[in-house]
């Protein structure tokens, strides 16, 4: 039986971002570029797996047709999403370096100019060096992709917006479970519960769900730590449509009064607002983390920050970070444009003993910046 095909976007966007695509592989002098990374597979060719671990590469010749060479078992995803349909199979009994050779030689590629991804976080090295040994040209060709990515096309936008009404139920939620008595394991189920309701896909990463002292411990996450009156709770989630998420972090406070935490909550939304005030077309990536970096820095609180104040958001597999697409950091040149999308996390922690953050998905339009959230960005408490 033949697999029903289900592509995300029309045939024509497909075309517009290949030939965005060779053009820029043009300018590079490659004669074809081999892709790993499952966001820019995902990009190109609409293939996509929970399997990405396994070694895949979507081949790109300057001129001629895509080819996909992977496993058996995700050759069938192709069917599926794909509008490519040239796929090498290679089978657990097969060394896939050699199939990868092979497939070039098939197509008179091999002996031409090779690019591939090198900075791919699923294309090891042991990889690397087989396919460099069997292939006299090959060069890297990382970032090209991740130029085309960049701005989004109005419909991966309406997909962020979905990711984004997703998030709310799932923060929602969240914040309704956190009460001393419960654990931080109840407060990631909740707003897993509720995305997975309402529609969200399988996630890239868990609901990050924090309390206590172990808040003031950056990248911690849900640990079946029961809450306790006076503890913050940082929570960072994210719903995902047609793999494409909108994360979002909110701060709450169990108990009574606590100035301390209540000024940092404060800094922390006063930087936030700074920096997606500074948001604009012609903007620099740098200038919208200067924006935010002011905040901090005027309460003396950068030892408690010490990071980049945002990051490009979209397509996620192993992660929602697109980092390598483009940072919202210190004196980075990176001119923003109408389509970019960032996600703005700022977090202060006091080290060991309490933390809290908050951002938002933001999208950059004509005029300035769009929101995609819609939970009220303030300190939220019980």
């Amino acid at each position: 039986m033949k697999i029903q095909k289900e592509l995300f976007f029309t045939l024509d966007e497909y075309e517009q971002r290949l030939k965005s695509l060779r053009q820029k592989m043009a300018a590079r002098e490659l004669d074809v570029l081999l892709l790993a990374s499952p966001e820019n597979l995902y990009y190109v060719s609409g293939y996509q797996t929970f399997g990405f671990h396994n070694y895949q590469l979507l081949g790109v010749p300057l001129e001629g047709e895509p080819f996909l060479i992977l496993r058996n078992l995700e050759s069938y995803l192709a069917q599926r999403y794909a509008w490519i349909d040239d796929v090498v199979v290679w089978d657990d009994t097969n060394d896939p370096n050699t199939v990868t050779v092979e497939a070039l030689r098939a197509r008179k590629l091999l002996g031409k100019k090779v690019g591939i991804e090198e900075q791919a976080y699923f294309l090891p090295v042991h990889h690397w060096r087989a396919l460099k040994e069997k292939i006299d040209t090959l060069v890297d060709g990382s970032g090209l992709v991740e130029q085309c990515r960049a701005a989004k096309s109005v419909q991966e936008v309406a997909y962020m917006r979905e990711a984004a009404r997703l998030t709310d139920f799932g923060m929602k939620a969240a914040l309704e479970e956190i009460q001393a008595g419960k654990s931080e394991n109840d407060v990631a189920a909740g707003a897993f519960d509720a995305m997975t309701r309402a529609g969200s896909e399988y996630l890239a990463r868990d609901p990050i769900v924090t309390s206590g002292d172990r808040s003031g411990i950056p990248h911690t996450c849900y640990y079946r730590r029961q809450l306790q009156d006076g503890d913050t709770v940082l929570i960072e989630q994210s719903g995902v449509y047609n793999r494409y998420y909108s994360p979002m972090m909110r701060g709450f406070l169990i108990g009574g009064p606590n100035p301390k935490i209540e000024k940092i909550a404060a800094v922390c939304i006063e930087g936030l607002n700074a920096a997606i005030e500074a948001i604009r077309p012609g903007a620099t990536a740098g200038e919208v983390d200067a924006a935010c970096l002011a905040v901090i820095k005027r309460e003396g609180l950068w030892e408690n920050y010490r990071k980049r104040t945002g990051y490009s958001v979209g397509i996620g597999f192993s992660s929602w970070v697109e980092g390598g697409v483009a940072s919202l950091k210190a004196d980075d040149p990176t001119v923003l444009k109408p389509g970019m999308c960032f996600h703005i996390p700022v977090a202060i922690r006091l080290y060991g003993e309490a933390g809290l953050g908050f951002s938002e998905t933001v999208h950059v339009t004509e005029t300035g910046a769009e929101i995609l959230g819609a939970t009220p960005r303030k300190l939220a408490r019980r």
